[in-house]
């Protein structure tokens, strides 16, 4: 087949990482692959260095332009009458509805759009959420068939009109990666002692929760051997730091911005923490499994389909500092229970989450 993946930034988050993934493996699998992307970034100099073809868009930004968007809009659609691909795959809320629109009228034969999270689900007023719903609906309604990343991203739409039939769950999956010794880890990341380490791989923004994983840290910190470890850049970065100073946490908390590879440090920590309000099935979470960690996460989203608690990791109430600060509590002083915790979730992402099962699942939707 002819596939053109499409998404909006050319960063390289979560959804980034898929359209990676899913390119890569595809043009393994023997079809002709291209990337359809916002211009200038780590995914397409990663999809580049992998010989898989890509294809920028100058000025396709998140932010809505009347002007950009008209741009992006004939361009893709242009695009897609030359390229005349056999499957058009959109990710991300804007490429989606754009894209999908555009691959409509330039009558492309498959149209697969994949949900890697509502924004609808993320604390903000109810008229947003409301016109968020309908433009979502209208993308769905524009695709031949949805991938939602989990069951519960289904279970939040299948009840709407017109597109219950459209939606297919297909999980996110990751490949084993390198993962450097934890000695020579810790020595990378500046910790150069026996410290119990609790660490993230984030972005810095207020969806992923770590403003309560601070507060948690205020209290759990005191009068112990510990060190917080955030790794991931963003918005919030400015409010964050503000926090750890008011708090007085600057020796014992460290954002350290944008790692190249950030995921090949895992090992450097004793305990993974990601207390996110709202989340689909995140990367970083199967990546802390690949590395045998025990796991901290919100009970939100797709979270639940990876994590049990008790038996591969523990989930905690979201937007309760006070939970995140017991279990941190009960892990650091429980070394069996984090090692038992640690190897199941790495057998179960082993076994239920991998690039081989989202790649030929997604190729069966094709």
């Amino acid at each position: 087949m002819k596939i053109l993946y499409g998404i909006t930034k050319s960063n390289f988050g979560g959804a980034q990482r898929y359209v990676f993934d899913l390119a890569t493996e595809a043009k393994k699998a023997g079809h002709d692959v291209a990337v359809l992307c916002g211009a200038g970034g780590v995914l397409v100099d990663k999809l580049r260095e992998n010989k898989i073809r890509v294809i920028e868009i100058e000025g396709l930004k998140r932010d809505i332009s009347v002007v950009d968007e008209s741009r992006s809009f004939y361009f893709i659609f242009r695009t897609l009458v030359e390229e005349n691909p056999d499957v058009f795959h959109t990710n991300s809320s804007k490429m989606g509805g754009v894209g999908n629109l555009a691959a409509r009228l330039a009558g492309v034969r498959k149209i697969i759009f994949t949900a890697h999270g509502w924004a609808f689900n993320e604390p903000r007023p109810l008229y947003q959420k409301l016109i968020i719903k309908f433009f979502v609906w209208l993308t769905i309604l524009l695709s031949h068939k949805t991938i939602c990343v989990s069951e519960q991203s289904k279970t939040d739409v299948e009840s709407w009109p017109f597109i219950r039939s459209k939606l297919t769950v297909v999980h996110n999956g990751v490949e084993k990666f390198e993962i450097i010794p934890r000695e020579q880890a810790r020595r990378a990341l500046g910790i150069h002692d026996d410290t119990l380490v609790v660490g993230t791989l984030a972005e810095l923004h207020p969806i992923k929760g770590l403003d309560l994983l601070i507060e948690a840290w205020d209290k759990f910190s005191k009068n112990r051997h510990v060190h917080l470890m955030i790794l991931g850049e963003g918005e919030a970065r400015k409010d964050l730091e503000e926090l750890i100073t008011v708090l007085g946490l600057t020796s014992s908390v460290t954002l350290k911005g944008y790692m190249e590879n950030a995921r090949q440090y895992l090992h450097a920590f004793d305990i993974f923490c990601l207390p996110s309000r709202s989340e689909n099935l995140p990367y970083a979470i199967l990546e802390a499994g690949i590395a045998g960690l025990p796991t901290i996460a919100s009970e939100v989203g797709g979270i639940p389909e990876i994590i049990e608690t008790g038996i591969n990791g523990v989930l905690v109430e979201k937007e309760n500092p006070e939970i995140i600060f017991s279990t941190l509590l009960l892990l650091a002083e429980n070394a069996p229970l984090r090692e038992r915790l640690g190897v199941k979730l790495k057998e179960d992402v082993t076994e239920n989450f991998s690039v081989e099962k989202m790649l030929r699942n997604t190729l069966a939707s094709y």
